[in-house]
């Protein structure tokens, strides 16, 4: 009788050996399955971050290339502008009205609608105020010759500005197309 009690308390020994090791293998199969839920919810979250730092890494690299294009012909344009200023002061050198003065009331609007562009334009540093170019005149009064030197840098500054702001459209155009194709 005292082998049937020892081998009894062995199969039951044994039985919830068995019972114990398969409660931690379910409960060790649960964790492994919830780890793996976990891993391919944060790869396909890494996926959507690696696309949305791509699609903003091609928007930099193409806003980049736009502006270095308005940029060169920023450059450009500046530099034969400044070639026709040359051009036309040696040829109003020789123009005997190139002296005259305007009538005041229309060199002053000229004069007061340069300087309210200029002062909205400029940064309030009163410190580093915009000295005067060697072309203008005494207030208020403007010659013929001076307001032909002001005719191509105005149209010179109207390009620019003209081409600054299709480089911004263009930037915008190309982030609205790089937003619709990221959004389902």
């Amino acid at each position: 009788m005292s082998s049937i009690k020892w081998s009894a308390v062995a199969v039951l020994v044994l039985l919830l050996t068995v019972i114990g090791l398969v409660m931690v293998a379910l409960h060790y199969h649960g964790k492994s399955v919830t780890a793996q839920a976990s891993i391919k919810q944060l790869q396909r979250e890494t996926a959507t971050q690696t696309a949305i730092i791509s699609t903003q890494a091609l928007s930099f690299q193409r806003a980049n290339e736009i502006a270095a294009t308005a940029q060169q012909y920023t450059a450009t344009i500046t530099g034969n502008a400044q070639e026709k200023e040359i051009e036309y002061r040696t040829i109003l050198k020789k123009q005997p009205t190139c002296s005259l003065a305007i009538s005041a009331d229309v060199a002053d609007r000229l004069l007061d609608y340069a300087n309210s562009l200029r002062s909205s334009a400029m940064h309030p540093d009163t410190v580093k105020s915009d000295s005067a170019s060697p072309a203008t005149a005494a207030p208020g009064t403007m010659t013929y010759c001076q307001a032909v030197l002001w005719i191509d840098p105005l149209l010179t500054a109207i390009d620019q500005a003209n081409n600054q702001l299709s480089a911004i459209r263009q930037i915008e155009k190309d982030r609205q197309n790089a937003k619709s194709q990221t959004t389902p």
